[in-house]
């Protein structure tokens, strides 16, 4: 085994020296951008902003899963990579971990591990600054035995005080830790347990002065319902709401055993959850309030969709609905985007890409019966139909948008991008990655034009990690450098003519294109006429 300073040494090496195996985001599907294609498998992203509009993506690699972090400029250039932990050939790929980045431009990444000396199990956090170099690496929990399986569903938080926030399980209770992250020594751990019951760790997002919410799946047997629990922890480590035990964010419906889902921010110190339910499949949403507690979509959240069934091609079936992906929009609702599929008729199964909007309320605004379709339903076909499966939420300008699986095969799934209108209806489809892979594990990030994706896929093999950039305007890649973009009316001079268009747009876009949006964020505004004004007059030739 090595030592703790010998792995900081060998990262930071590994840091300076290791190739940049990527080109630029790929404006081509069936050559998606490869950031990371090492011989043994490469997976479980997670991404974090970075500095100067980059992005940071962890992941795992090498034979014990090593744990990496690498930094992407904003045109998919590979900046640096960084080992963060060297760790044993026994453990797995499958066990969650967390990462997250502060307004420095550090990144914390969190995972279970093996102690270089004693060797037994440990839930670790390692700091990397924005150059690639580790700041610390320090170990916050060490069980009394070898199990590193235990110590899983990692989470990772910045807090609002710029402290680090890390959660994890113990068997079946959970334990929350509070870092300093300039020095990465431990501030306070709090145990999750509760007498009777068990407390899985699910997700965790930060509150306001310092404090995080935590949310773990409590049950007591294992054929009880599983609920989500939420509960929030002060600066001090002390509850602020919601003690060991939680509120419950339903009061019924059992959540699918083995998962345990994340949640995001309100941007106002609270949380939306979303999660699938069995008996029925169906897919909920809550919103719990940060200052209470409280559950504000009611006792038992709201559906996605109500109906529990649906046509499939002249004929009425049930519907399943699971696996939702949720986004906050600029106009402070909260977009759910799932997998909709009927049961069996007659041997077939019919498969879509379901979407709901909800407002602050828990309000559905279109079609609270049925949802809307992001892709429609088809049923399985040999070569053309095989399953449709959520990837990512993420947020394009001021809109939003999701990224999702067409599969014709096992092996052949088309990478599909998506933009919403406010009305529900799809302003636009693009394939982000059409070759012949299987794709999963996908995460997002903003950026200037819309969101960067990452996501691990393989074609029976080891996998390997792929990015993409997706525009909000629906192109796929860097966009093209612009040669005079303010002419809007296309005369070869920006004037008055323009201005007058330029103000006529004026405000959210409605769909796309949108002539006058001039730096693709959704919205025409101040911004855009400041680019006007500066390229007045003739354009180049």
């Amino acid at each position: 085994m090595r030592s703790s300073t010998t792995s900081i040494v060998v990262a930071t090496a590994i840091a300076a020296l290791a190739p940049l195996a990527s080109a630029q985001y790929s404006s081509n599907p069936a050559t998606p951008d490869a950031l990371v294609t090492t011989a043994n498998d490469d997976v479980q992203t997670k991404m974090a902003p970075a500095p100067n509009g980059d992005q940071y993506i962890s992941y795992f690699s090498g034979v014990g899963y090593d744990v990496y972090v690498m930094r992407v400029d904003s045109t998919g250039q590979i900046v640096w990579t960084t080992q963060a932990e060297d760790r044993p050939a026994a453990l797995t790929s499958t066990t969650d971990y967390g990462m997250s980045s502060d307004s420095s431009g550090n990144v914390y990444v969190c995972y279970n591990a093996l102690d270089p000396v004693s060797g037994l199990a440990q839930f670790r956090m390692t700091s990397v600054n924005s150059s690639g170099a580790i700041r610390w690496a320090t170990p916050l929990y060490t069980a009394a035995d070898t199990n590193y399986g235990n110590l899983g569903n990692g989470r990772c938080v910045v807090a609002s005080d710029g402290f680090v926030w890390a959660a994890h399980g113990v068997g079946f209770d959970s334990s929350v830790t509070r870092v300093n992250p300039t020095t990465g020594v431990v501030v306070s751990t709090i145990s999750i347990n509760e007498v009777g019951a068990k407390q899985i760790t699910a997700g965790m997002q930060p509150s306001t002065d310092g404090a995080v919410l935590f949310s773990t799946v409590r049950y007591t047997t294992n054929f009880s319902n599983k609920i989500l629990r939420v509960r929030k922890i002060n600066a001090d480590g002390t509850y602020a709401w919601g003690s060991a035990a939680g509120f419950a964010a339903a009061s019924q419906f059992n959540i699918q055993t083995g998962n345990a889902p994340d949640f995001i921010a309100d941007g106002s110190g609270g949380g939306y959850l979303a999660w699938y339910t069995t008996n029925p499949l169906n897919c909920r949403l809550q919103h719990v309030d940060g200052s209470t507690g409280a559950m504000t979509f009611g006792v038992d959240g709201v559906l996605v969709a109500t109906s529990t069934t649906a046509s499939f091609g002249g004929t009425t079936a049930t519907v399943n609905r699971t696996n939702p992906v949720i986004v906050l929009g600029a106009d402070n609702r909260v977009y759910a985007y799932y997998k909709a599929a009927s049961a069996s008729i007659a041997g077939i199964v019919w498969y879509g890409i379901g979407a709901q909007c909800f407002d602050s309320a828990g309000v559905a605004q279109w079609d609270a019966a049925n949802g809307v379709m992001v892709e429609d339903y088809s049923p399985a076909s040999a070569g053309v139909v095989y399953d449709r499966t959520p990837g990512a939420a993420m947020k394009l300008g001021t809109g939003v948008g999701v990224s999702y699986v067409n599969y014709a095969s096992a092996n052949l799934g088309n990478g599909i991008a998506a933009r919403m209108n406010t009305d529900g209806t799809v302003a636009w489809k693009s394939s982000f990655a059409s070759d012949a892979t299987q794709k999963y594990r996908f995460s997002a990030s903003p950026c200037a034009t819309g969101s960067i994706l990452a996501w691990q896929a393989n074609a029976g093999g080891p996998s390997d990690i792929f990015a993409a950039r997706i525009n909000s305007d629906g192109t796929v890649g860097n966009p093209a450098a612009p040669v005079c973009i303010a002419d809007l009316n296309n005369d070869g001079v920006v004037n008055g003519a323009d201005l007058g268009i330029e103000l006529a747009a004026w405000g959210i876009c409605s769909g796309t294109p949108c002539i006058g949006d001039l730096n693709n964020d959704g919205v025409v505004n101040g911004a855009d006429l400041g680019i006007m004004l500066a390229a007045w007059g003739n354009c180049p030739v």
